[in-house]
């Protein structure tokens, strides 16, 4: 008896086994699911091919080779402010420059601005008639340099909450909006120039010397780091309103390339510009940005790190701002001289 129960034990298994094999045992979800890549239809429920199974793209044209005159966007990204002519023209026409008060204060603005001088010997950037090559190499030098202090900011007081089991009171979003606002430039500058040999090597080198820097200092004293970063933006905002001073001046070798390109659609979609809004616009958006950094980042070197972010509130009218402009269909008006006159209500004032 005992030998034929131990013959009859492996049959069962095999029937068992070829009982799990059989599509028709399995639960439903579970058939589905094995005839996905099929594309099946069972029991009434259509089951679509897999993308990977067929000759269809990747749904989110995730692959760079798909991405190619696409300026989908693949997720939603943090809402920055949306300017205004008036927000644009006050920032221009007050340059603010902090005046150092300690002496962490005076180390990283003599840092900065000897950074600054010898960035403008490197790129060729001088303040009148600038080459246009000279413009478009420390634009994307700089945009690609700039979005790292606030990334790793953000990194650091994450893993402080982390460690202190406390929240951290808004301040991990507001250096993630920054640090993600400044990828934003300079994806908006790639869709306007290329990137060579020589500027590709530089960006390299800026980020493996510049990282450890910051991080080490930033654990050590988070106060020199912001301050750091809010000179940063200062030299920033001159970049960017003297580029557009050259761009709006006749006779200038920035007029002759750039005062007639339209932005890119990247440009206008994220900044809410109308359709026909210009390069110089999309400039004028970049520097209001680098003005609301600075302020942020003087603004964080002289609080505490406990100390709860004084933005919050702004982010939050800024989300709202832009989520009415969606959904009534309107754009902001930001001076475009292609567009003045022939405003309706569409328009933000």
């Amino acid at each position: 008896m005992l030998a034929l129960a131990c013959r009859a034990a492996p049959m069962r298994r095999r029937a068992m086994a070829a009982a799990a094999a059989s599509p028709a045992s399995w639960p439903r979800p579970l058939a589905w699911q094995r005839r996905w890549e099929g594309g099946v239809v069972e029991g009434g429920a259509p089951v679509m091919a897999h993308f990977r199974a067929s000759s269809s793209p990747h749904p989110l044209l995730a692959k760079p080779h798909e991405q190619v005159g696409c300026d989908k966007t693949i997720v939603e990204l943090m809402q920055n402010q949306v300017w205004t002519k008036r927000d644009i023209e006050e920032r221009l026409a007050n340059l603010y420059q902090h005046r150092p008060e300690t002496m962490s204060d005076r180390c990283m603005h003599a840092a900065m601005y000897s950074l600054y001088r010898t960035f403008n010997f490197i790129t060729g950037f001088k303040s009148e008639n600038t080459p246009v090559k000279a413009v478009e190499w420390r634009l994307i030098v700089l945009e690609s340099f700039a979005g790292v202090p606030g990334f790793m900011a953000a990194m650091f007081r994450h893993f402080r909450s982390l460690r202190s089991l406390q929240r951290d009171y808004g301040w991990i979003h507001t250096l993630l909006e920054e640090a993600e606002n400044e990828r934003m430039h300079l994806l908006v500058c790639m869709k306007m120039f290329k990137a060579n040999i020589v500027t590709r090597t530089l960006v390299v080198c800026a980020q493996l010397f510049m990282t450890p820097w910051l991080a080490a200092l930033y654990a050590v004293h988070p106060r020199s780091v912001h301050r750091f970063v809010g000179y940063l933006e200062e030299t920033a905002c001159l970049t960017y309103a003297n580029i557009i001073h050259q761009v709006e001046t006749p006779g200038t070798p920035l007029h002759q390339a750039w005062a007639e390109l339209p932005a890119p659609a990247l440009a206008i979609a994220y900044w809410k510009m109308p359709e026909e809004a210009m390069w110089v616009d999309a400039l004028k958006c970049m520097f209001a940005d680098e003005a609301n950094h600075r302020d942020v980042n003087h603004t964080f070197a002289t609080m505490s790190t406990d100390d709860p972010n004084p933005f919050v509130e702004k982010h939050k009218k800024d989300a709202i701002h832009a989520w009415r402009l969606e959904v009534e269909g309107r754009k902001t008006d930001i001076g475009c001289h292609k567009t003045l006159g022939k405003k309706d209500g569409s328009w933000e004032i």
